[in-house]
């Protein structure tokens, strides 16, 4: 059956949380010698940890193990760089990318463990050189992030390093939480990246940040099946489709239950795919109906256009819960204020191409992993929530055989 989320961000880390404590489930784990010792990191001591290019968040126990003593807190994947050497995470980075934008960076989870000279990543190279709008460089076989002062002096940043600032603000707000310290964590990544290279990168990263045992690195899919308890309901041999569509990236998976183990048969990826990219057709369409009703071009103009990017993404996210949503800004442009209703339908009408790729991506994963039947599809990231693409997968169909 089509399993619904009721959460939008506390998603992204439930399903990390109950494998906190699923201690029992060895055989869907990375690391062998898991589980650890109780007695050695007892609960409230280990904390989950999810990655995102949008958002991460980092979920664990204040004492006990119940669904009571959960705590949550998330942050935004941003890592920034101040003329005055601060270093700055989460909104305060976010915000001053309006500062100085070539100083402000996100999304560099999908860069992780990553390198541009093997063979088979010329393409990712290419896709990176397109799409972000920062420079990315390998040096010392490890990829980093040109950083630009105001000045105009250029710094290169590890990946590891970035993704290790955002882990140690993890780290400090759970530590800061819980009133004492946390050197053990459990983090995921998604099943394309689940190569040697990408799981020690993510080991690496964590120990930079201070989270000495980082021993247990788990495919997303695999988690968030074992956290909504489809091993419960899967026959032997039982096959799911997890769903996931973030911010920024893009993965379905096909896995089958084998004797009570998650076993990956094929899977779809596209790092440069999600909800931004429904944004940005929002934000063409005012760009255009401003143009017109105004005869005022904000496409060239940065700091209308932040503005503009803020209030759509807004209107996305009410449009999930709601049939219209309206869309004001005041001066947005030369005095000109904005102030326009967008319905569902035009929402849905603008991204339907959008919503095609996402039926695409899950028919190319199932007819590459040769299965008869799917029987539970699995959606997790923000953009699931939006209610065409629910509708879109709850009707689609593979080989003639609908989803149940």
């Amino acid at each position: 059956m089509l399993r619904k989320d009721v959460a939008l961000v506390v998603r992204a880390f439930i399903w990390l949380l109950a494998l906190v404590t699923a201690l029992g489930k060895a055989g869907a784990l990375l690391d062998h010698d898991w589980p650890p010792d109780k007695a050695t990191y007892p609960p409230g001591r280990v904390v989950a940890i999810d990655l995102g290019n949008t958002n991460s968040c980092v979920a664990g126990y204040e004492n006990g193990e119940t669904a009571q003593a959960m705590f949550h807190h998330c942050i935004s994947s941003w890592v920034a760089f101040a003329d005055d050497g601060a270093v700055l995470v989460g909104e305060d980075a976010m915000n001053h990318a309006a500062v100085n934008p070539g100083a402000a960076i996100s999304g560099f989870k999908r860069l992780l463990g990553k390198r541009f000279t093997r063979v088979f990543e010329r393409e990712f190279a290419q896709s990176v050189k397109d799409n972000l709008p920062y420079k990315v460089v390998e040096k010392n076989a490890q990829l980093h992030v040109e950083v630009k002062t105001k000045d105009g002096a250029i710094r290169n940043v590890g990946v590891d390093q970035l993704t290790a600032t955002v882990l140690a603000k993890l780290k400090e707000t759970a530590e800061a939480h819980l009133g004492h310290r946390v050197e053990a964590a459990i983090l995921t990544l998604l099943l394309e990246f689940f190569d040697y290279a990408s799981r020690s990168a993510a080991v690496f990263a964590g120990r930079l940040a201070g989270l000495k045992a980082v021993r247990a690195v788990l495919s997303e899919p695999v988690a968030a099946a074992i956290a909504y308890g489809l091993s419960r309901n899967l026959r032997d041999e039982g096959n799911v489709v997890v769903l996931h569509v973030g911010g920024g990236i893009a993965e379905a998976s096909v896995m089958t239950f084998v004797d009570g183990v998650y076993e990956a048969l094929s899977t779809q990826y596209d790092p440069f795919f999600g909800g931004q990219d429904f944004d940005r057709r929002i934000v063409d369409h005012f760009v255009q109906l401003v143009r017109g009703k105004h005869g005022k071009d904000i496409a060239a103009d940065g700091a209308a256009l932040d503005k503009l990017r803020t209030a759509c993404e807004h209107a996305k996210k009410t449009l999930s819960h709601q049939e219209h949503a309206q869309v004001s800004i005041e001066s947005l442009i030369d005095g000109v204020d904005l102030s326009e209703l967008l319905t569902r339908a035009e929402f849905e009408e603008l991204n339907h191409d959008l919503f095609l790729k996402v039926v695409e991506m899950v028919n190319r994963v199932v007819t590459e992993a040769e299965v008869d039947t799917v029987d539970e599809v699995l959606l997790v990231g923000g953009s699931t929530v939006i209610p065409k693409v629910r509708e879109l997968m709850s009707t689609c169909s593979v080989s003639n055989r609908p989803y149940s």
